[in-house]
């Protein structure tokens, strides 16, 4: 490229995205680059390329006229910034729109539909200069995660993986085949490093001086390019998150299996979380023609273009096969209860039993191209056409034999056949016209011969059962019911698929799943359907149905089965069937306390009455709480070091004392007037601590409560209604693991942090602006400031060791997970951030699902986190919700990637990817290091 031109132009603010932009630049620059050249792209950045100069906009014209590209770093800041609007204005006074880039790093960006234009009432990133130069909605790149943490960091997959998105614009070439061609790049420098490092060993046989120098190059530059491998497997592993999941878990296990560490952590993590809604795959070795699910949603059957028959088993996850030929399978039924399934080729078919004799029953079928099979299993229908499929006819057949019972001419052409019930056949065309037969004799008692379909391209379906057909258009579903009953009843969904390819119904109607152009939506048909669920990670669909009227969903996509359920929250969060009691819009969260062993926890509804003791296992039956029991308001719950006791400490520190999983045994009597806001109990179990509203600390011998120190705090304000004061609101208070140390955030206008050291009882304040939130971890103390930023000091809080960046955004709970390094802050919108404390990034995050019942205006106010130390667990509690556990063990997140899967990487994939050899053992499930 000559000296003066550019390939793309980077327009920032520099108060905002100062640090961001040069990484942007650099990683525009270095990806897929040639290992012989300086760059792969020449990218202008003011503060890079410009000399002093006293005409500095005769400069930027320059660069701007010499460009092929201009990318925006959007932001309110760059909105408000005389400069980059005027490059905007340039840019589109001279160049092409089309040729505008959007990175979003701050703010929001919202397109107007119906006027076509950016929405500027809302959209705070967007410079005046773009008013009405936009023809469509552009693809725009987020970036503003970046806020929840300092990780502008080049060697942050997520972030490569987002420039890519701008690269591959930039450069006219397919994502998806720039990071190929990075890769190669990439294999092609690893090749000439090796190289030179044979050569060099060569010249170091006659340079013994240097012997030990060359020992420590190779073992660095072994380093080096397991560090590169493990970085390259976890950003193609994000890179492919949402197009092939199994693949992308993989590659991401096998990245942090090479190198544990913040960044594979990430990619790990943003992998198992991108797929909430995704259960399980399987590959199966074959394209998948056609499949079906069990009306009691415990069994998935499948058909292949190589004449296999598959039976998937949802409860046991156990796949057999049999092989009807060496045909296409044209279509598979399956009955209500998952006891028998039928499949035709063309030519056979064939009844195979759950249980009985092992063998299937293969019949002659020749011409039958669809199959259906009753609720129970007793009867079969087909639709048989002749040698040049000009004629049809409807056959009954008997599962248990493969006897013909049946047959009629039919009098116009049928694709698919449904059994709703045993006495109904179902016939439906793919164009709205159907017909209903009955079994006992195979005549006609109604039909339609109604076209619904539209003009041009559409997609049409129906259900497994035929007794609904839809169809797809501008990306809107409309539904009939296939009888004369419904007088014309149409129901209809919204689904964001804007090229159909498929469409299926559930049997009742009430749910539609749609594919096309390599994504998957499935949309409610009711009144209030709510917004369409996305489920990533599957690539392009080659057949899908509903397991009966569960949640499920079966998809093939290529050789592989995939199973979804909606209900599926995450594929993290583990089931507890605790209620949370809802409480009040004013009042605080729900209170919770877990042993130490993880086995049993203590849920307090807020500022309710209500509390109970539940049992932590992994059993899916909901089960009663050990100890449901009335408590008075703003009681909070401590456990005993060794768990056998459980403590309701309320206000002025009188406590309840029960045992763990029995009745009431004693009383502790007030100490003072003071709410109290925290509390604790040493390592070796012998006293707790108490934290009062004022400030003041209480210490006492947990084998009878008595009164060991205390101090007085400041007055409280004026008591509220319902027995809160503004101090019990507003003051937030912590006790370390070891009862060694306390913090309080005071309740003046300072919000200053106070340490307390609880033996000596000495006190003093932590430097830094107003605070919001406190808490320990094991050996420091976390400040979370009212800005968002999160410092870590140490838990003395004499020094502090780092601040985590953060915003507004975030809500006040915080959790650490003890044994992990990580922490957990909830975000107002109810995504719960995980931090990786020692360095201080941002792993990912967790949604947390939303409360079911109540009124509290913003439900992730009244959330409550703590970490469990026993089962190394995140337990979160929502008013009016439920407990959810969440693990944070690395050896859980392995196996749930492995386990959803469903297969091992091959040497082949690795090799794609990686250039360095593969583990001699690639099985997914194997012991790490």
């Amino acid at each position: 490229m000559p000296k003066d031109k550019f390939d793309a132009f980077v327009s920032y603010s520099h108060a905002l995205d100062g640090k961001l932009a040069p990484v942007v630049q650099g990683e525009l620059e270095r990806f897929a680059k040639p290992w012989y050249r300086m760059r792969a792209l020449r990218v202008f950045r003011d503060a890079a390329n410009l000399s002093a100069s006293p005409g500095l906009w005769s400069a930027i014209e320059r660069a701007l006229a010499s460009s092929e590209w201009f990318v925006l770093m959007a932001s309110p800041e760059a909105a408000r910034s005389e400069w980059v609007n005027r490059e905007v204005a340039w840019w589109v006074a001279n160049r092409s729109p089309n040729r505008l880039l959007l990175a979003v790093t701050s703010g929001d960006f919202v397109w107007d539909k119906d006027v076509g234009d950016v929405d500027f009432k809302t959209s705070t990133a967007v410079p005046p200069a773009l008013r009405g130069v936009l023809a469509e909605e552009p693809r725009w790149i987020d970036l503003r995660w970046l806020r929840d943490a300092d990780l502008a960091d080049a060697s942050n997959p997520r972030l490569r993986e987002s420039v890519t998105e701008l690269g591959s614009a930039i450069r006219d070439m397919p994502k998806d085949l720039l990071i190929g061609e990075h890769v190669r790049r990439h294999r092609q420098a690893m090749r000439h490093a090796r190289l030179a490092i044979g050569s060099l060993a060569t010249l170091l046989v006659f340079l013994l001086a240097a012997t030990v120098y060359a020992v420590i190059q190779s073992e660095e530059a072994q380093s080096q390019t397991r560090t590169a491998t493990a970085q390259l497997l976890a950003a193609t592993a994000i890179a492919e998150m949402e197009v092939q999941a199994d693949r992308a878990q993989l590659l991401a296990v096998e990245g942090y299996r090479m190198q544990r560490n913040p960044r594979t952590a990430a990619a790990l993590l943003d992998v198992l979380t991108a797929s909430p809604h995704l259960v399980r795959q399987v590959p199966v070795g074959a394209t998948v023609t056609a499949v079906s699910g069990s009306a009691d949603g415990n069994t998935v059957v499948a058909g292949t273009d190589d004449g296999r028959l598959l039976r998937w088993r949802l409860d046991t996850w156990t796949l057999d096969e049999i092989r009807l030929g060496h045909d296409e399978i044209l279509s598979v039924a399956i009955s209500a209860d998952g006891g028998t399934t039928l499949a035709v080729d063309g030519t056979v078919a064939v009844t195979w039993k759950a249980t009985g004799p092992s063998s299937p029953l293969s019949f002659e079928a020749k011409g039958a191209v669809s199959i259906a099979v009753s609720p129970s299993g007793a009867l079969a229908a087909m639709i048989v056409k002749n040698g040049n499929g000009a004629d049809l006819a409807v056959a009954l057949y008997d599962p248990a034999t493969g006897s013909r019972i049946r047959a009629t001419r039919s009098r116009k052409y049928w694709s698919d056949v449904g059994m709703p019930n045993e006495s109904t056949v179902i016939l439906a065309g793919g164009t709205g016209a159907w017909e209903r037969m009955r079994t006992s004799d195979l005549s006609v008692s109604s039909y339609s011969d109604d076209t619904t379909t539209p003009a041009g391209d559409y997609a049409g379906g129906g259900s497994a059962e035929a007794s609904y057909f839809g169809y797809i258009k501008y990306r809107q579903v409309v539904l009939q019911v296939n009888n004369n009953t419904s007088s014309g009843e149409i129901k209809g969904a919204e689904v964001p698929v804007a090229q159909p390819e498929l469409l299926t119904i559930r049997n009742d109607g009430k749910y539609v799943a749609a594919s096309g152009g390599g994504t998957l939506w499935i949309a409610s048909t009711a009144d209030d359907p709510g917004a369409p669920i996305q489920l990533t990670g599957s690539g392009r669909i080659d057949a899908m149905a509903f397991v009966g009227n569960s949640t499920k969903l079966v998809s093939a996509a290529a050789d592989s089965l995939a199973l979804w359920d909606i209900s599926q929250h995450s594929r993290l969060s583990r089931a507890s069937w605790v209620d949370v009691p809802e409480v009040a819009n004013v009042g605080p969260p729900p209170r919770i306390a877990v042993t130490r062993d993880g086995k049993r926890v203590a849920v307090l509804g807020g500022n309710s009455d209500v509390g109970a003791v539940h049992t932590l296992d992994d059993s899916l039956v909901r089960s009663e709480p050990i100890l449901p029991f009335y408590v008075e308001h703003n009681r909070i719950p401590l456990w005993s070091a060794d768990g056998k006791w459980l403590w309701l400490v309320g206000a002025g520190g009188a406590t309840r004392v029960l045992l763990g999983s029995g009745p009431d045994v004693g009383v502790w009597p007030a100490a003072s007037d003071a709410g109290i806001l925290a509390a604790g109990v040493s390592a070796d179990g012998r006293r707790a601590v108490f934290v009062e509203a004022g400030g003041g600390l209480q210490v006492r011998r947990t084998s009878d409560g008595a009164v060991l120190k205390q101090t007085p705090g400041a007055p409280e304000n004026p008591s509220l209604a319902n027995g809160l004061s503004s101090a019990d609101l507003t003051v937030a208070a912590a006790v370390s693991a070891d009862a060694r140390n306390a913090a309080v955030v005071q309740s003046d206008t300072t919000r200053r942090v106070v340490v307390t050291d609880v033996e000596s009882l000495r006190s003093h304040e932590l430097a830094g602006p107003p605070a919001q939130a406190v808490t320990f971890g094991e050996g420091y103390l976390l400040v979370v400031r009212e800005n968002g930023d999160l410092e870590v000091w140490d838990q003395e809080g004499t020094a502090r060791q780092r601040t985590v960046a953060g915003d507004a955004g975030y809500a006040v709970a915080i959790a650490v997970v003890p044994g992990t390094g990580l922490v957990v802050r909830l975000r107002s919108d109810g995504r719960a951030v995980v931090i990786d404390i020692p360095s201080g990034v941002v792993l990912g995050s967790l949604q947390l699902p939303p409360m079911t019942r109540g009124s509290t205006a913003s439900p992730w106010h009244a959330t409550s986190m703590v970490g469990a130390a026993g089962t190394v667990e995140l337990l979160t509690a929502t008013s009016g919700g439920s407990l959810v556990r969440w693990p944070m063990n690395d050896h859980v997140w392995l196996q749930i990637a492995c386990q959803t899967a469903g297969r091992n990487l091959t040497v082949s994939e690795w090799r794609s990817v990686a250039a360095i050899d593969p583990p001699e053992d690639l099985s997914c499930g194997r012991p790490l290091d």
